[in-house]
């Protein structure tokens, strides 16, 4: 059974996340490269949004019994083999799980550009949060049944 509570936590820190990166994309380019602290506050944001979208497809995996990937890019992988995910949407998710690693691992070496570039990209996490949702909301009606 899926732990309801949890991914209801994570989806809602998700959406505040996506909120303030929507703020920081609407802001411009120009204005993101300008300002520093914006650029330390976006890269945690991302950082945190794509964190909560790699552990609610974690969470996932285990549910559905997928095959255990072997690493963060892999859960969308298994997800979309499994039949819960679009193709297409689980290879985009895949360079999240990259990116993600990258801010963590890779900080000194983190392209400013690359990153605004990314916030183009915000709604492949809002459609991996709606396709969580849609099979939170299966797993809830099927534990009524």
């Amino acid at each position: 059974m899926v732990d309801a509570e949890s991914i209801n936590e994570r989806l809602g820190r998700l959406e505040h996340w996506l909120e303030l990166l929507e703020e920081v994309r609407s802001g411009g380019e120009i204005a993101y490269l300008a300002d520093e602290r914006l650029q330390a506050a976006t890269e945690r944001w991302l950082q945190l949004a794509e964190q909560a979208c790699i552990d609610l497809g974690a969470h996932l995996v285990t549910e559905v019994s997928a095959p255990p990937p072997s690493d963060y890019a892999g859960i969308f992988t298994a997800l979309a083999e499994a039949g819960y995910l679009d193709p297409n949407l689980a290879q985009r998710l895949v360079e999240v799980a990259r990116q993600r690693n990258l801010l963590v691992h890779a900080y000194f070496d983190i392209d400013d550009r690359k990153v605004f570039e990314s916030l183009h990209h915000l709604d492949d996490l809002r459609a991996f949060a709606v396709a969580v949702q849609r099979l939170l909301d299966a797993d809830q009606e099927g534990n009524r049944a």
